[in-house]
């Protein structure tokens, strides 16, 4: 044997050769992280908070939700108030208003209309959240649209009164053009509600975007809303079905929407999805109910 040929030898680790090299791909495998099963089996339980809206439908599912962070939403008026006898604490019940006062635009109560009546009911306001819901739709007047900072300042002081958080979520149309209106309004209130439906949307195909470039987009909202308020709760309303219906997101899709941004934002509101799919949505963030305890 030559010189050279002893001293390669002698520099080879005792692994090398055919069965050293299936045994390092075998530890190779064993260690690697499994990829992400995208039925949402096997991956940890959400920490995001889940929110809906209140309805005969919904009524099925809300047993499901027991986090602090939960809530279902309602436009209250005199005979919803057993909305509050239906639900256990800590469930939140957002009351939403798109008016500071009721008006002959729309015959729904506006914030002031609605803490009066939470009052009349001896409803306690750690059980609510005000949502002041304010768009360029008939309801909310031109002028609280227009000086949204100064009507969101407003709410907070009539929210503060009643002694419950303000949430304000006008649509993302209304804000697109005055975005350098979220930091200051994220002062005037405790969460934001980010309508994030046209963020789901590429705005060419209009078809559902990559997870990673909707977490992009939702994150520059959420940055600019913190840059105000380092301490601003964020909600994120994902819609279910999109463009008239004609484009409807399965529940795997709004998963893998909702996972993608639970480290920027404290809770989805899922819009527009019967029980069902409403189940299917629990069942993948936080895992299957147990047998026979479902709602």
């Amino acid at each position: 044997m030559r010189r050279g040929d002893r001293g390669s030898n002698a520099l080879r680790p005792p692994w090398h050769g055919g069965a050293g090299a299936f045994a390092i791909a075998m530890i190779v495998l064993y260690c690697a992280p499994l990829s992400a099963d995208p039925s949402g089996a096997g991956q940890p339980k959400s920490s995001l908070g889940i929110g809906f809206l209140w309805t005969a439908q919904s009524e099925t599912v809300v047993g499901r939700l027991k986090s602090e962070k939960d809530f279902v939403d309602v436009i209250l008026g005199p005979g919803k108030v057993d909305v509050f006898d239906k639900l256990k604490p800590p469930l939140r019940v957002a009351c939403i208003a798109r008016s500071l006062e009721k008006n002959e635009a729309r015959p729904f109560p506006g914030i002031k209309e609605t803490i009066d009546i939470l009052r009349k009911a001896g409803v306690a306001p750690e059980r609510v959240i005000i949502a002041y819901n304010p768009e360029g739709q008939p309801g909310t007047p031109t002028t609280e649209l227009r000086e949204l900072v100064a009507s969101s300042r407003k709410a907070r002081e009539m929210a503060k009164a009643y002694g419950a958080p303000l949430l304000v979520g006008p649509g993302l149309r209304d804000m697109s053009q005055r975005e350098e209106l979220y930091p200051e309004l994220a002062k005037c209130c405790d969460i934001w509600m980010i309508q994030s439906q046209r963020l789901q949307l590429d705005e060419a195909t209009r078809k559902p975007v990559d997870v990673g470039v909707y977490r992009e987009k939702v994150k520059r909202i959420v940055d600019k809303l913190r840059e105000g308020n380092p301490k601003i709760r964020v909600f994120v309303q994902l819609v279910t079905t999109a463009e008239r219906g004609s484009v409807v997101l399965s529940s795997e899709q709004i998963v893998g929407f909702a996972r993608s941004i639970e480290d920027l934002v404290d809770a989805v509101r899922i819009y527009g999805a019967p029980a069902d799919l409403l189940n299917q949505i629990i069942e993948r963030l936080r895992g299957p109910v147990p047998t026979g305890s479902r709602p």
